[in-house]
């Protein structure tokens, strides 16, 4: 929908709103002229006007929907554009408008609704396709979302921002290397365009290739130096080991923006600080900075709790973390009865009978190794160890699986199991052959390839049925350590709602430890588990012992892990370019009584 009319510069056939007398006729046309010439107000008034007197003319109420919605007053938007589709309920046109007011309104469903109706009655209407690709990325619905762009890409292939759009969800669904096709499809006809250089940099920053990720970021830089493109390029350098080069950079960033928490928080866990430097009084001053949005505070929270915490100041780092966590939280809808729920839908789903009715089922393919857990529990680690392996490509958290599984049930997440009634072996095989072509976009070679998705544990069923010749390594750390650890940590993954209350974090962390001992009695042998702290105390033993699991011989770059520069885009990052160390154990003893409804929580 363009500003001033109903008229679409991505239209497809739908007709324009009808008119009646000659009267009409040029009252329309004039409002339409004066729209044209930038006199909304005066637009508004006649439109407004006209509407007293012909208060059921269709026309009418669509041109003065649109001006409303155009005006920022959604809901008399959505009052006339809802008339004017009763009033003409074959307009295309009206009804993709009034879709367009409901998705701003906020009124999702519905619009979903108004937003099909309009493709059944003109399936090239594009516009339509290009917003409710938008409402689907909205919803998390993303595979979804990538049909409609691509069908608007396929009528109108030189329509940049859809294209932009298309590279971004391809990024978000982990799939770097066609997001990179997308971006350079960009850069060919516009080769100074800033944020096709920046996504162009994510994507090869994923695939590993970070000298050109730099590059392409320089590139951005020296168009336009703002702090972003310097953070992106500090975090980039982090993923990929460059301590130092990304430390400079995050500087250079908070140089230009010093009151962004982000950057703050992300140069905190980069460095370690030894006194109170002025790095630590630079946060301090954000988070008093009575301007500062609340998510700069609650960013720069997480910093100071990490800065503080170096300084053995524990009571004071926790009074940040706490702040951190109450401020995310309060922006979250969680409920521990709905992951009850999962938890019980998942166990009920996947039973030994299921397993022998679909025995051996899924792509006999042995290339997956997935590294999974809870957050926080040495997966980064595990992964690291396993990816210094010649044989082993170290691909970072992927969310195929849940996006397969999302495709089976009609949507994210479970229950599945009536779909599972329904599924065969020729499609299990299916979905596991499509999860390995998506894995080899990262190394069309490699033996095996890792998948480090913590949360892939709620998926180990699935994988099973899918998989049955993967590798599952699953990490294990003291309750804790672990669920403080995640507590302390500020988590870019909204779909890691339980993270930010203690007493959650516990609830969760026991549900999970019930699943796992499920998994352990309906599929004896399929799960391995490694300690994180066995790991610390025998490295040499526990390490071999994982990679001889893996099928592979002791490689002695396994123990110079640290040395590994595959990309990390976890919180780990930077832990992981160290060598083992110990001081991650018996963290739960600096905080004593404030850790009480977590404990409470793990005690059931």
């Amino acid at each position: 929908m363009t500003k001033n009319t109903p008229t679409r510069r991505l239209r497809g056939k739908g007709r324009e709103p009808g008119a009646g007398g000659v009267g009409e006729r040029r009252t329309l046309a004039k409002i339409s002229a004066l729209l044209r010439d930038g006199q909304l107000s005066q637009a508004n008034e006649l439109c407004d006007a006209f509407l007293v007197l012909q208060p059921e003319h269709a026309g009418a109420l669509h041109l003065g929907g649109v001006m409303a919605l155009n005006s920022g007053r959604s809901e008399v938007a959505i009052s006339r554009l809802r008339r004017a589709a009763m009033l003409d309920p074959r307009n295309a046109a009206v009804l993709g408008d009034f879709a367009r007011a409901l998705q701003v309104g906020g009124f999702r469903a519905d619009a979903e609704t108004a937003y099909r109706a309009t493709l059944s009655l003109d399936p090239a209407h594009l516009e339509a396709m290009l917003n409710l690709g938008d409402l689907l990325v909205g919803a998390a619905r993303d595979v979804e979302a990538l049909g409609y762009y691509e069908a608007v890409l396929s009528r109108r292939p030189e329509v940049i921002d859809v294209r932009m759009r298309l590279a971004r969800t391809l990024l978000g669904l982990g799939r770097p290397l066609q997001a990179l096709t997308e971006a350079e499809k960009i850069l060919a006809v516009r080769s100074d365009m800033v944020e096709a250089l920046r996504l162009r940099a994510r994507a090869l920053d994923a695939l590993g290739r970070i000298d050109e990720a730099v590059a392409s970021l320089r590139r951005a830089i020296g168009l336009q130096p703002v702090a972003v493109l310097f953070h992106d390029l500090g975090m980039t350098q982090m993923h990929h080991g460059r301590l130092e080069d990304a430390e400079t950079s995050l500087r250079r960033a908070i140089a230009l923006e010093p009151n962004r928490g982000a950057w703050h928080r992300a140069l905190a866990h980069l460095v370690t600080h030894r006194t109170r430097d002025a790095d630590i009084a630079a946060m301090e001053r954000v988070y008093r900075n009575n301007s500062a949005t609340e998510d700069d505070r609650m960013q720069v929270s997480f910093g100071l709790g990490k800065a503080l915490e170096d300084l053995g100041s524990y009571s004071e780092a926790f009074d940040f973390f706490l702040k951190g966590n109450q401020l995310k939280r309060s922006h979250l809808s969680y409920s521990s009865t709905e992951a009850d729920r999962l938890f019980d839908t998942n166990k009920a789903a996947f039973t030994p009978e299921r397993f022998a009715a679909h025995a051996p089922g899924g792509s006999p393919d042995p290339a997956p190794i997935f590294v999974l857990g809870m957050p926080r529990s040495c997966t980064s680690l595990v992964e690291q160890i396993l990816a210094s392996h010649p044989a082993v490509q170290g691909g970072g958290e992927f969310r195929f699986v849940n996006q397969l599984v999302g495709s089976l049930a009609g949507g994210p997440g479970f229950p599945i199991a009536a779909a599972l009634d329904q599924i065969d072996d020729a499609r299990l095989r299916q979905m596991g052959e499509t999860y390995v072509a998506l894995l080899r976009e990262f190394s069309p070679e490699a033996r095996f390839i890792t998948d480090k998705l913590p949360g892939n544990f709620l998926m180990i069923g699935m994988i099973k049925l899918m998989l049955p010749n993967a590798r599952i390594i699953h990490c294990r750390r003291d309750p804790v350590d672990n669920c403080l650890s995640i507590f302390k940590n500020f988590f870019a993954a909204e779909h890691l709602r339980y993270a930010y209350d203690l007493s959650e974090i516990g609830h969760y962390y026991t549900r999970y430890q019930d699943l796992m001992d499920h998994w352990h009695r309906v599929l004896p042998g399929f799960v391995y588990d490694i300690d994180y702290e066995a790991l610390v105390a025998d490295f040499d033993g526990e390490a071999r012992r994982l990679v001889a699991h893996c099928g592979l011989d002791w490689r002695e770059e396994c123990r110079s892990f640290f040395n590994a520069r595959h990309a990390m885009q976890t919180a780990s990052a930077v832990q992981v370019r160290q060598p083992i160390y110990s001081t991650s154990i018996g963290q739960a003893a600096r905080y004593g009584d404030r850790l009480v409804p977590l404990l409470t929580a793990l005690a059931g």
